[in-house]
């Protein structure tokens, strides 16, 4: 009697797992599913064509899915020449580590959801048209080492939960003209491993923090064309592995002693 019911707990067990699994990757399919319907113009029909029900989503183009869980961990479109939104489906892809879908032509704002994607490591938008607010929920996503929104039409302050996400590594926000903002004092503290921050083209304002040295790891910092203003830090000729300096065309009130340097 005993043996019997340890084997109908199994397969019940068995039976919920598989029930749950499914439910997951039923979850995935509808939400690319999603975000292929926001796409207006798929003009080489990548999509159309590939990201049918009839394919396991597995085999689609642009997606990888982890062997363990046969979950979406990778979705890459880049330079598809895609037209559309970005839907708001793509928070429930819950295991995405990488998201690359620059160089396209999608509008519309950022979502918001994004914010729910807690396993994200990477994520490409730029070179697109994109537009509004840094979304304040990009702060919730603390595994997040790559972020780049460059040459979008991105405008307004960047969230400060941005720069006190520890684990990135790579932060480009260029070329949106309209973004502002200032660098808080504890940005090396709260980046331990920036290695390469580019804010260029934009309206950024205030002071450069001090303690720019404490970026131990940092090799790139790109501020030109914004308007930061006040004097520049002493620390900031001691930041050991920094291999390109760009602070130009900005307000600096001792520029021409920096010159001298």
């Amino acid at each position: 009697m005993v043996a019997k019911t340890v084997i109908i707990a199994c397969l019940v067990l068995l039976t919920c797992l598989s029930v749950t699994n499914a439910s997951n990757i039923t979850t995935d399919e509808a939400s690319l599913l999603a975000f292929k319907a926001h796409i207006t113009s798929d003009p080489n029909e990548m999509l159309s064509k590939n990201w049918t029900k009839g394919t396991h989503i597995c085999n689609w183009i642009g997606i990888s899915c982890s062997k363990k869980h046969q979950r979406v961990t990778s979705l890459v479109l880049n330079s598809f020449g895609f037209r559309g939104s970005i839907a708001t489906d793509i928070g429930n892809l819950s295991f995405l580590n990488f998201l690359d879908i620059g160089n396209n032509s999608f509008h519309g704002q950022i979502p918001d959801e994004i914010g729910r994607l807690r396993r994200l490591k990477c994520m490409y938008m730029q070179m697109n048209n994109l537009t509004g607010q840094i979304p304040e929920s990009l702060g919730f996503l603390t595994r997040l080492q790559v972020l780049h929104l460059s040459e979008n039409r991105l405008f307004g302050n960047v969230p400060l939960s941005i720069f006190s996400v520890s684990s990135l590594k790579d932060i480009d926000l260029s070329q949106n003209y309209e973004l502002t903002g200032s660098l808080p004092n504890e940005i090396c503290t709260n980046l331990p491993v920036l290695e390469y921050i580019s804010l260029q083209d934009n309206q950024f304002v205030g002071e450069l923090p001090k303690g720019l040295n404490k970026c131990t790891k940092l090799e790139v910092l790109s501020l030109s064309y914004n308007k930061f203003t006040g004097n520049l830090p002493r620390d900031m000729w001691n930041m050991s592995k920094v291999q390109e300096l760009f602070i130009g065309w900005n307000n600096f009130t001792d520029w021409q002693q920096f010159c001298m340097y």
